[in-house]
This record gives C-alpha cells, sequence and structure tokens, in this order.
C-alpha cells in the first residue's frame, strides 16, 4: 500500500481495485495516510492516483505532503498525481460523474475519499446516479419499476453505502478516509461504510502523559489473510511506518 510495515499485516498488499476504510478520531494521521498511498503508488507501482478532497484546500495538502519530501507539484505536471476539490455548496452535484471523468482523464489506479464522513453530512448537496430496476413481481410484464437516473438522498446511511459502490465502478483501489465518533466504540458515524468497503484499517490515539502514541489495527481486508492485533503507527521523515505492538499502559 505505500505505507513501511503495512503490508505484511494484509497478506502482502490490497488487491487491486479493493475499497479499504481508513477510520480514526482527527489527529491520527488519516490524510498522511492517503497522501503517502498516492506518493508511493506513482512513484514505486507506476500507479497513478487521484485525491479527491472535501475539506482542506489543494495547498494545504502539498504542504502536508512536502513535509516529508513528497513533491506532489512534480507529479501533477508529469499527470501522475490530481487532486478534485468537491463542493458542498452545488445543489445536484453529479459527485460520481464528476470524481469519474477526473479519474478516466488521469487513468487512476488509485482513489483517496478524504472524507467520507464529510461528504455524508453534505449528502443532500448531491445526486447519485440510480440503475433501471425492473419490476420485481412481473405484474409490469418487463416494464422498468424505476427508471435510471440521478436522485438526491436524505438518509446519510443509503446515501455512503451508494457512493462506495458507485466508486468501486471505476475499478481503481480507493482510499475511504472517515472520522471515528468520539467516546464511542462504533468505528464509523454512518455505521455502513465498514460493511460496504472490501477493507478496514483502523488508526487510533494513545494519550499517555505527555505522550501521544498512535496505533493502527486491521479489521478487515476482504481476499487477503491478515494479522490482527494492535500495531505502533509513527511519523518519519519519509511518513507514516508500521511498527510492531507496544504497550503503551
Amino acid at each position: 500500500m505505500g505505507i513501511e510495515g503495512l503490508d505484511p499485516l494484509v497478506g502482502g498488499g490490497v488487491l487491486q481495485g479493493h475499497s479499504v476504510l481508513v477510520c480514526g478520531a482527527p489527529g491520527t494521521g488519516k490524510t498522511i495516510f492517503g497522501l503517502q498511498f498516492l506518493y508511493m503508488g506513482a512513484t514505486m507501482e507506476n500507479e497513478n492516483g487521484l485525491f479527491v478532497n472535501v475539506e482542506d484546500i489543494e495547498k494545504k495538502l502539498k504542504f502536508y505532503a512536502n513535509q516529508f519530501g513528497w513533491d506532489m507539484d512534480a507529479l501533477q505536471r508529469q499527470k501522475k498525481i490530481d487532486f478534485l476539490k468537491v463542493p458542498i455548496d452545488r445543489k445536484g452535484c453529479k459527485i460520481i460523474d464528476i470524481i469519474f471523468e477526473k479519474a478516466q482523464e488521469l487513468d487512476a489506479k488509485r482513489i483517496v475519499i478524504d472524507s467520507l464522513s464529510a461528504l455524508s453530512i453534505n449528502a443532500k448537496m448531491f445526486d447519485l446516479p440510480l440503475k433501471d430496476q425492473p419490476d420485481p413481481t412481473g405484474t409490469l410484464k418487463g416494464r422498468i419499476l424505476k427508471t435510471a437516473g440521478y436522485k438526491p438522498f436524505d438518509d446519510t446511511a443509503q446515501f455512503t453505502y451508494l457512493f462506495i459502490e458507485r466508486i468501486a465502478n471505476i475499478e481503481a483501489t480507493a482510499l475511504f478516509l472517515t472520522d471515528t465518533p468520539h467516546g464511542s466504540d462504533s468505528l464509523t458515524k454512518d455505521g455502513v461504510s465498514e460493511f460496504a468497503c472490501d477493507g478496514v484499517i483502523h488508526l487510533q490515539l494513545h494519550d499517555v502523559g505527555k505522550e501521544v502514541n498512535r496505533t493502527i489495527t486491521v479489521k478487515k481486508m476482504r481476499g487477503s489473510k491478515t494479522i490482527p492485533g494492535m500495531n505502533s503507527l509513527r511519523f518519519t521523515e519519509r511518513g507514516l511506518e508500521v511498527g510492531e505492538y507496544k504497550a503503551f499502559y
């Protein structure tokens, strides 16, 4: 995946075209995780990457990347990486269409969505494409019960589930970054993305006195043999690195 020490925990890597949820509280390193995933894909695996950003602007994301020596400007000029800012103030935005068009233009093999939780909050602003739905009872004699088109969603969970499914149609390996609710045992705020995605990676913070320690846990990874349990996650000059488990208490 491009995160040193992570591939052995997921059977050598994530399968091409799979969707992976990276969840955690603010400050756990989700955005850096996503940037590193794209940078390493572009520079080490020759896989073009698209960063779909809702919260941070492109300039800030490049600044974060530069702290680790990742020259996103150069990769952008080479058309290896690009950024797509999703508007949340445009009613009826056909979000899947604009992501698909940008991914196709870039020939993206890796996509990062930052963040799924921000998109879910603004679900009513987006229209998602629907497929033709034949009448399951047969009483309409082959006629379509509901025709294909675009539909806004009031139900956040329904929007989230369908959004993940539609992104999968791009056939790129996709990371969905999302927030873990504070003071809860739940992994996500939407309650469905952990089931809709092929893999789930949980990032956590552990405050011990004046020290802040981070951990990473692979909750599931379909099609791969995973190593369960908590491992340390640390920031280095080169980015995030996964180490062995360490007891913090």
